[in-house]
């Protein structure tokens, strides 16, 4: 009985001392790495960014029209985390513009805009003045597109119609800093887009009330760390 009482009367005083004790007998290397990148550059911090340009490949959908080639832009922001030598990792949003071009139609008359919007997370390695790293997304997509023609699934010559969706990103790529904190940058992205079309309009013959498009885009970035 007294033995457990004493035990329960150190315990505060013994729990911070030993606390400290075993933080003392870490390896140094170890205490850096639990100590943020200071110093200019791909350092601990915010950033922004900016997509000006992407060439955007649509590689398949589901029961929706053929596309081409086509161009997008984008732009976000977020935090940078970067422990020890190494590692680092951002966490932020983007919001993405996709203009695409159906098969055997003019843009002027027959297009469609994808818009995202996602939280998303990159994480790599580098020093501070370039990484490399993978990159997840997934958030609200929507769809809209616009017609000046005669399309034989409309009943209108002229109109404009939507959808709401879902997206999941993935892909990688490089950043590079150019001047400062100035940084230029590289990514493929791969986007995997789930509209839903309660109008349940015929897409050659295809009458679900939802439909998918998959595209691959080649970024160009730029941005500042701050």
């Amino acid at each position: 009985m007294h033995r457990a009482r004493w035990t329960r009367r150190l315990a505060p005083i013994l729990t911070p001392i030993l606390a400290a004790a075993v933080y003392a007998g870490l390896p140094q290397a170890q205490a850096k790495a639990a100590k943020p990148q200071r110093g200019g550059g791909f350092d601990e911090g915010g950033y922004i960014m900016l997509t000006p340009g992407s060439f955007v490949l649509p590689f398949s959908h589901r029961d929706y029209l053929d596309l081409d080639p086509s161009f997008g832009w984008g732009f976000g922001g977020g935090y940078m985390f970067a422990r020890g030598k190494l590692f680092k990792a951002t966490v932020g949003g983007v919001l993405e513009h996709t203009v695409l071009v159906f098969d055997d139609y003019d843009f002027n008359d027959f297009g469609t805009h994808v818009v995202r919007f996602m939280p998303e997370a990159r994480i790599g390695l580098g020093t501070n003045k370039v990484w490399g790293y993978g990159m997840f997304g997934a958030g609200f997509a929507g769809a809209f597109w616009t017609w000046d023609f005669d399309v034989p699934f409309f009943d209108d010559r002229r109109g404009g119609d939507s959808a709401l969706g879902a997206n999941v990103q993935v892909g990688g790529g490089v950043q590079g800093i150019v001047y400062k904190n100035l940084f230029l940058g590289g990514e493929i992205d791969v986007d995997l887009g789930l509209f839903f079309d309660d109008d349940n309009r015929d897409w050659r013959d295809n009458n679900d009330d939802d439909f998918s498009i998959y595209t691959v885009a080649f970024e160009f970035m730029i941005g500042w760390y701050f």
